[in-house]
C-alpha cells in the first residue's frame, strides 16, 4: 500500500510538472481575441471603475455576474500573458485535480461501503476531453464546478448554511448553479428560505461597495441587458459546435449549406421557438414536481446522486448557449451512471455507454475525418449522448430499480 501511495504521488508530481510547462506555453501564446483576454480585461475594468459589460454585442464581451469580475480582478494585477499562465495552471489545472477529489469524496459518502474505483476511473477517463477543452481554451468553468461540488458535499453533511454559501458563490460566478439553490429551497422548505436569501447579500454588496453603489447598480442592469435578456427571449448560439437541445433543433431545422447538410425539419421560426420553449418548460416542470413530490409526499429533504445528476444535466440540455467546455460536470454524472450500471450488472448497456462517451472525446477531423466530424457536430452528437445518459439516469433511479441511496436524510 505504501508503494502504491508513493507511486501515485510520483505520478501526480510528474503530471503537475508537465502541466506547468503546458500552462506556461499556453499562457505565453494566449490570444487577445480569446475568452481569457475578456476575463483579464474585465478584471482591470472592475478595479478602474470602467464599464464591464457591452450590451448589444452579437458575440463576445463579458457575460458573467459582477462577482465573477471581482474574481478576475485578482488576475488583472499581472501582465496579460503571466496572468494567463497563472490562471491556466492554478485555476484550470489545480481545480481540475480538486474536482476529482471532491467527486471521490462525495461518492464515498453517498456509497460508503461500495468500491467506486471503476466508476470513478471510467468517469474521469471519458470526461477528460471536456476538461481538456476547458483547460486549453482557458475557459472559466472550473471555479463554478468546484463551488457546486462543495455545495453538494456540505448538503450531504447537513451543513446547510455552508452548502447554500457555496451554491450561491457558484451562482454569482455563473448563473447556472442557481438551480441547486432552487431545488434545495424546495427540499428544505420555507424554514430555510431566509437563510438562502441572506447568503446572497455578500455577493451583491461587496462588488457594489468596491465599485460604488451607483456603478454597482448599473453593472446589474448591463449584465441583464448583455446576457439575461437575449437568452431569456430565446436567443440561440448559431454555430456548428453549439450544443444543447435548442441548438440541436435549430440546426436540424436550418441545415448547414456550408458543409452540405440539408435541413430535416421545416418549421417556421415561431413554431420552432414554441417547440423549444415547450421542451424547456416541460423539463423544468417535471424535475420540479419530482423534487416537490419527494419533499411533501415522501417527506425527504435529501438528494440522491441521481437527483444531483439531473440538476447538472439541465444547463447542458436546456439553454440557448451550451459549449463542450460546460460539460466538465460529467465527471460527477458519469461516475453515478457507471456505478449504477455496474451495480445492476447491465453489461451491454455499460459497454454501449462507454463507446458513446468515448466518441464524445474523438470528434475531430484528425481522428474521424472532416465529413464525419461535420455531421457529428451539426447534429450535436454530445447533446444526443447527454440525452441518452439522462434517459439512463431516469430509468435506473425512477423506474423499477431503487438502488440510489438518498443523502442528507
Amino acid at each position: 500500500m505504501r508503494f502504491n501511495k508513493n507511486y501515485l504521488i510520483f505520478i501526480l508530481i510528474a503530471v503537475s510538472v508537465a502541466f506547468a510547462f503546458i500552462s506556461y506555453n499556453r499562457g505565453m501564446k494566449a490570444d487577445v481575441n480569446g475568452d481569457y483576454f475578456i476575463y483579464w480585461q474585465t478584471g482591470g475594468h472592475f478595479l478602474s471603475g470602467q464599464k464591464i459589460y457591452t450590451p448589444g454585442l452579437v458575440d463576445g464581451g463579458f457575460t458573467y455576474p459582477p462577482f465573477a469580475a471581482l474574481f478576475f480582478s485578482l488576475f488583472s494585477f499581472f501582465p496579460f500573458h503571466i496572468s494567463a499562465f497563472l490562471f491556466t495552471y492554478v485555476i484550470n489545472y489545480g481545480l481540475w485535480l480538486a474536482s476529482f477529489i471532491l467527486v471521490h469524496k462525495i461518492f464515498k459518502q453517498l456509497y460508503p461501503n461500495q468500491n467506486m474505483n471503476w466508476p470513478l476511473g471510467l468517469a474521469l477517463l471519458f470526461s477528460i476531453g471536456f476538461y481538456w477543452h476547458n483547460f486549453i481554451w482557458m475557459n472559466a468553468n472550473m471555479p463554478v464546478l468546484c463551488l457546486t461540488l462543495l455545495g453538494i458535499w456540505y448538503y450531504q453533511r447537513k451543513q446547510f448554511g455552508l452548502s447554500y454559501l457555496f451554491f450561491m458563490a457558484g451562482t454569482f460566478f455563473k448563473i447556472t448553479p442557481v438551480l441547486f439553490l432552487i431545488f434545495a429551497a424546495i427540499k428544505r422548505g420555507p424554514k430555510d428560505w431566509p437563510k438562502i436569501i441572506l447568503t446572497a447579500l455578500p455577493f451583491i454588496i461587496v462588488p457594489a461597495i468596491l465599485r460604488g453603489f451607483p456603478t454597482g447598480i448599473n453593472d446589474w442592469k448591463d449584465y441583464y441587458e448583455a446576457f439575461v435578456a437575449p437568452f431569456g427571449k430565446g436567443k440561440i448560439d448559431e454555430n456548428i459546435i453549439s450544443l444543447g437541445v435548442p441548438a440541436l433543433l435549430n440546426k436540424i431545422n436550418t441545415g448547414n449549406a456550408e458543409v452540405g447538410i440539408a435541413p430535416v425539419l421545416h418549421l417556421t421560426a415561431r413554431t420552432l421557438k414554441l417547440a423549444i420553449l415547450a421542451f424547456q418548460v416541460v423539463s423544468i416542470l417535471a424535475i420540479t414536481l419530482k423534487f416537490a413530490y419527494d419533499r411533501y409526499i415522501k417527506k425527504s429533504e435529501g438528494f440522491s446522486a441521481a437527483d444531483f445528476c439531473l440538476i447538472f444535466m439541465v444547463p447542458l440540455l436546456l439553454p440557448g448557449r451550451v459549449w463542450a467546455h460546460h460539460h466538465v460536470c460529467t465527471s460527477f454524472v458519469f461516475t453515478y451512471v457507471f456505478f449504477a450500471l455496474l451495480k445492476e450488472k447491465r453489461t451491454t448497456l455499460l459497454v454501449f455507454s462507454c463507446i458513446l462517451c468515448l466518441l464524445t472525446n474523438l470528434i475531430t477531423k484528425d481522428v474521424i475525418g472532416q465529413t464525419m466530424t461535420n455531421y457529428l457536430k451539426h447534429y450535436s452528437f454530445i447533446t444526443l449522448v447527454m440525452l441518452f445518459v439522462t434517459g439512463i439516469i431516469i430509468a435506473l433511479n425512477f423506474g423499477t430499480t431503487k438502488q440510489a441511496k438518498t443523502a442528507g436524510e
